[in-house]
């Protein structure tokens, strides 16, 4: 065999491992990747090389099999498979696939700035791969065009790969440098957590990638620089750039939500990478990702390098070592073939203000068996509930211990008298009572972003600001000729509230119903929008990037931009009734809205199109909706004393839960892990149910 004196030292016909060298793909400082033969099995693979300092460094080679072994457990379709890694004659080597195609610094060679639903055909994948990484506390610290592959066969769709996890560590792993003083990463890709050398995780990626985005719809990287000391800097100090001065043609909110993955300070970024190019595809109008089953897409034959193993067909091959812990290798396991390849059509563009008529099935289902418990572990009861009290709104920390109950108390020989429950659901034990201060009914209650305050609508026209702590108001927003606050929310950042009003005339002649917008540091009114049909708001919700949903009597539920105060959509009841309750799911592609009719209406956000009707079985009127953490299960609560358990995907009823006290459900909420549902009823009482996941 010829000897392997450097990074390039091998030769066609070298054989290293069972593999035998065909040409050179590419070269980096540490390793040199080949095509080449796979004797044994007769297939092509690209064959990664170490260079022989490195393999003589006994720590590199610990840190090779650790980190190797340790990422070995990313199960991704969108993840490089690698069929075999190891060491012969000196050499550290790793075996992956084939990549017949190019990666995304040749496509953006070729075809320039991409059209947004290509771009993001490209990221979405990429995305999921990198957060089923995250998800077992691994960041791959080098995600840039380079290392992301297109598959780009004849005869069927592109697959996108990330390849090349060399710098993969451990979660909060914050060393950027290697022990010989190289630098961790790509200087046009590096978060700036990443350059200080500080804590790194998935958010890490989430920068990374949306530094790629950029690219693809700019033809250019954010920052850019003669040096990698410059362009270093910029990612540290520099604002991001404006995407409408290199893309005037993409919506003002696409740069929003890029400047928001690019935050200097990872907290401010999205929960994942998925939630990141779920808001980008939103906001752009596309459909919402669907990533595609597990396992690995390409069959025997499809795809150069893919073999099943003979003799126990859809066994898929085990995959020995995954990753080489490579510092700025930045290899291309692909050959460049120039394929043509067809850009997808642009989805229809978000709604505008006209209604639309719902055309998607209606979903009335036999429910199918339980998936959670028949009956609930504990009974929260409001004192002075009872027959003249009513649980009108709940509401989790974000501890998943403190629940907020609204109680509107009615009192039939005099005002209502409201009050705020906070409740210890652990111990079952009301650990503070929040009295209405105009003695109204509580109508409805939320938590701002971090547990702060805790805001209370009432029957008075009145939102209170509490601050849970100090048991204190720290401030009073009446609404201008306010009647009734029948909902609040938060925006996602906490500096907006919203209060649906019924400020006009309660019979119904000249009846003005609003939404008041108020800035919670400030305590100002700044906007108020009005329903355009006048026949009362009953129920509000912020979606991640600032839309606001209002449901109202009329059965419509209309969309607001909360920056221009303008409708940007309005989505149409089939049966004309009242929307009671709206909520959006958690990446914000789907809002729920609960009718007077007992059907809620799954609505697709970017475009306006109805997905489904969801009628309860022997519904009487959907009273509350709340989607579950992940947003696979949406709870309705109905009058009619049941909470029905939807699964969103299949559109089916999974369980029933019956209020042990036949009375309505008022309000639901799903604690932040997703394993309590709070229900409330008329009767004063709040139920907690386990839900199986």
């Amino acid at each position: 065999m010829t000897k392997f004196p450097g990074p390039d030292g091998l030769g066609p016909g070298s054989l290293v491992a069972g593999y035998r060298i065909e040409s050179r793909l590419g070269a980096g400082g540490m390793a040199v990747v080949y095509r080449a033969l796979d004797e044994r099995l007769r297939r092509p693979v690209a064959l990664k090389v170490m260079a022989s300092q490195w393999a003589a460094d006994e720590d590199f080679r610990r840190r090779f099999a650790a980190e190797a072994r340790a990422a070995a457990v990313v199960d991704n379709p969108h993840v490089i498979p690698v069929f075999e890694a190891g060491e012969a004659d000196g050499m550290l080597f790793i075996a992956m696939r084939l990549v017949t195609g190019t990666d995304l610094t040749g496509l953006l060679q070729r075809e320039g700035p991409l059209p947004p639903a290509r771009a993001l055909d490209l990221l979405s994948p990429v995305a999921s791969a990198l957060d089923a990484a995250h998800a077992i506390g691994l960041v791959h610290r080098d995600v840039k065009p380079g290392n992301i592959l297109i598959d780009e066969a004849p005869g069927r769709a592109d697959h996108v790969y990330l390849a090349d996890f060399g710098l993969i560590k451990g979660a909060m792993s914050g060393a950027s440098l290697t022990a010989s003083g190289q630098y961790l990463g790509t200087p046009s890709y590096s978060a700036p957590e990443q350059i200080q050398g500080g804590p790194v995780d998935g958010r890490t990626d989430q920068y990374a990638l949306a530094c790629v985005a950029f690219e693809l719809l700019t033809g250019r990287p954010p920052f850019e620089g003669n040096q990698p000391l410059t362009v270093l800097l910029a990612h540290l100090n520099d604002p991001v750039p404006a995407l409408g001065e290199r893309r005037p043609d993409l919506p003002a909110a696409a740069g929003r939500v890029l400047a928001r993955a690019l935050a200097k300070a990872p907290r401010e970024r999205y929960p994942s990478c998925l939630d990141f190019t779920g808001r980008l595809r939103h906001v752009l109008g596309l459909p919402p990702y669907r990533a595609p089953g597990r396992g690995r897409p390409p069959t025997a034959g499809s795809v150069p390098g893919a073999i099943a193993d003979r003799g126990q067909p859809g066994r898929r091959q085990r995959r020995r070592l995954l990753i080489l812990p490579l510092a700025g290798a930045g290899l291309v396991a692909a050959v460049v073939i120039p394929l043509a390849v067809a850009s997808p059509s642009t989805p229809k563009a978000a709604g505008d203000s006209s209604a639309k008529s719902p055309s998607a099935p209606r979903q009335s289902a036999t429910p199918s068996p339980a998936t959670t418990s028949s009956r609930p572990y504990s009974t929260l009861t409001d004192p002075g509930g009872t027959d003249r009290g009513n649980a009108a709104s709940t509401a989790f920390a974000a501890d998943g211990t403190t629940l907020a109950v609204a109680d509107f108390d009615a009192n039939t020989n005099g005002p209502d008298i409201g009050r705020l429950y906070l409740w210890n659901t652990t111990t079952k034990r009301i650990t503070a009572t929040l009295a209405d201060p105009a003695s109204q009914g509580v109508h409805s209650v939320v938590y701002a972003p971090g547990d702060a305050t805790v805001a209370a609508g009432d029957n008075n026209g009145s939102t209170y600001l509490w601050s849970p702590r100090t048991r204190r108001i720290t401030a009073t927003l009446t609404d201008p000729g306010g009647l009734s606050v029948d909902a609040v929310a938060f925006s996602r950042d906490g500096a907006t509230l919203a209060a649906a009003d019924d400020n006009g005339n309660i019979t119904g002649v000249n009846w003005t119903a609003s939404v008041y917008l108020w800035n919670t540091r400030t305590g100002k009114n700044t906007a108020i929008l009005t329903d355009p049909a006048a026949k009362g708001i009953f129920s509000v919700a912020f979606s991640p990037d600032g839309t606001l949903a209002a449901g109202d009597g009329n059965g419509s539920t209309y969309l607001w931009n909360t920056t221009t105060k303008v409708i940007s959509a309005t989505l149409p009841d089939i049966d004309g009734l009242g929307v009671v309750a709206v909520a959006f799911s958690p990446d914000g592609t789907i809002l729920a809205a609960g009718d007077k009719n007992g059907s809620t209406y799954l609505w697709n956000t970017a475009t306006g199109a109805a997905i489904a009707t969801l009628s309860d079985p022997g519904g009487s009127g959907v009273a509350a909706v709340a989607f579950s953490p992940d947003g696979t299960i949406l709870a309705a609560g109905d009058t009619n004393g049941s909470t029905y358990l939807w699964n969103t995907a299949a559109k089916r009823v999974t369980s029933v839960l019956t209020d042990p006290a036949s009375q309505g459900v008022a309000a639901v909420a799903f604690s932040p892990d997703g394993t309590i549902l709070a229900a409330g009823d008329t009767n004063g009482s709040t139920y907690l149910w386990h839900i199986s996941r």
